[in-house]
């Protein structure tokens, strides 16, 4: 077998090859122009458009803005006028109605249905169920009576514990209080020596020896009388010394004296102590209540000192 030899390609397929590879990337390169050229003119005419649309589309909100607005003031006006008002309330009245018809209707077609129950039942059923709604009444009944005693008793045991706690608060009352039996008044011979009761602390108008006792009270004449003003933290304190309030009541335990007590309401205990020491020296005595918001004592001009309201 003659075998053929290959002879090497004539160079007219080689500048074919190269016509052929250049042609088609020209081809390749108008394509690719011609494909960004209407990307570019579609992109331009779709942001155009976009524009348009959303002029058209703020043009289309006002006037849905302006009729809004419109509605809403004739709907205004229309709610302020009285027939609108009387069409609202004839509306309300009749949804009102409506329900109470509607009610009506669930309650008739409820009691039909029990009712037509009640008859397609057994009667010894029926008797079974009714003896056992009478028992849980009954027992029901029972518990609140049972209930209602109870709280009964306990409004009687605190009834008795409210009266035994008066009857301690009474009691205690006593304890605290002291019976004060006011001397009687009557005529007397004997010469009054007055006594002011303030500031806790007991001030003689005189001295032992009858002279006007200025070292403790203030005095200040007037045309027709005296006041004295005790002063504070002087005149003699009876609870703490009762010494001193039992040697001046002893220098006038031989005469005939009748010591007369202006009392001031801040003053009672040491009243009350220095009377008792009185009491124990013999000697009589006599009691006025004075009150602070009175003022000082006014006393007259003379013998006795009597006291005098200002």
């Amino acid at each position: 077998m003659n075998l053929r030899r290959k002879t090497p390609p004539d160079s007219l397929y080689l500048l074919l090859d190269t016509l052929c590879n250049a042609f088609g990337g020209i081809i390749l390169l108008a394509v690719l122009v011609v494909l960004l050229t209407s990307k570019e003119k579609s992109q331009s005419t779709t942001s155009s458009d976009s524009q348009e649309m959303l002029q058209r589309r703020l043009a289309l909100a006002q006037t849905n803005l302006q009729q809004s607005l419109q509605l809403a003031a004739s709907l205004k006006a229309k709610a302020g006028d009285e027939r609108w008002k009387q069409q609202l309330s004839l509306l309300s009245t009749r949804k009102d109605l409506q329900e109470a018809i509607q009610q009506t209707r669930d309650t008739v077609a409820r009691n039909s249905k029990e009712l037509d129950s009640a008859s397609a039942a057994d009667p010894a059923e029926r008797l079974k169920f009714l003896n056992a709604e009478l028992a849980t009444a009954q027992a029901h009944k029972l518990e609140v009576k049972n209930s209602l005693a109870a709280a009964e008793e306990n409004i009687k045991r605190l009834k008795q514990r409210l009266s035994d706690m008066e009857r301690q608060v009474t009691a205690k009352l006593n304890d605290l209080q002291r019976p004060l039996r006011l001397p009687k008044e009557h005529e007397t011979g004997k010469r009054v020596v007055w006594l002011i009761a303030r500031y806790g602390h007991i001030y003689p108008c005189r001295n032992t020896d009858l002279t006007r006792n200025e070292t403790d009270i203030n005095w200040t004449t007037l045309l027709d009388n005296e006041i004295a003003e005790p002063i504070p933290g002087r005149g003699i304190d009876p609870i703490q010394k009762p010494g001193e309030m039992s040697n001046y009541f002893g220098f006038q335990a031989g005469e005939d004296v009748y010591f007369a007590f202006n009392v001031f309401e801040d003053s009672f205990p040491a009243f009350i102590q220095a009377k008792q020491i009185a009491l124990r020296n013999g000697l009589s005595y006599g009691l006025d209540f004075q009150r602070i918001a009175d003022g000082p004592l006014s006393f007259t001009h003379g013998h006795g000192y009597k006291p005098k309201p200002q």
